[in-house]
């Protein structure tokens, strides 16, 4: 095994080991113990994604308007609202290890907006 290999397992052992992770587990497993709740919150996740890559502003509304609706009667669920908090910190944990690993090794991209 290489040396990238072996701390890039290193990594995402230390990432497991984490609270960010851990309570993303713990969160995750809430949500998943009440029936239906997690397919409720996968339906959401499904809308928030379709919003953000909809071209068509008629559909943006229009998906806009699905995912507002779902929100407002599942975020009165404290298990969706953790789960979701939880979520996003684990995401955001993983973008700032993509971001450190990008700016340290100097790839030649132009910017690309």
């Amino acid at each position: 095994m290489s040396f990238v290999e072996t701390c890039t397992e290193m990594l995402v052992s230390a990432i497991k080991n984490g609270s960010v992770y851990k309570e993303y587990c713990a969160a995750l497993k809430a949500v998943q113990q009440i029936p239906g709740l997690k397919d409720q919150v996968d339906e959401i996740r499904r809308l928030n994604y379709r919003v953000q890559n909809i071209s068509e502003e008629a559909k943006l509304y229009e998906e806009m308007d699905k995912l507002d609706k779902k929100m407002e009667s599942l975020s009165k669920i404290l298990e969706v609202n953790r789960f979701l908090d939880a979520e996003l910190a684990l995401c955001r944990q993983l973008q700032d290890i993509g971001t450190a690993i990008h700016q340290g090794i100097h790839l030649d991209v132009p910017d690309l907006s």
